[in-house]
């Protein structure tokens, strides 16, 4: 349960009965297949983000934070 993302921590706690916490949190050591997967995972998500092309600057004039909205590249 504790590894299920629509649960909280304090939900788990709950259904276990645990009075405290710190009780519950003993199930989130995480393994090391785990660790090691998330590691990888990450440099690789590194890797990606290095191999996109960085976007030129706006030429002068231009304001840099409309180009952006302008291309997609804001939320």
């Amino acid at each position: 349960m504790v590894r299920d993302p629509a649960l909280t921590l304090t939900d788990v706690q709950w259904v276990l009965g645990h009075a405290h916490l710190t009780t519950t949190e003993i199930y989130l050591a995480p393994r090391q297949d785990e660790v090691v997967a998330q590691v990888l995972a990450h440099h690789a998500r590194q890797a990606d983000r290095r191999a996109e092309p960085v976007p030129p600057p706006p030429a002068p004039g231009y304001d840099p934070e409309a180009m952006d909205v302008l291309f997609g590249r804001s939320s």
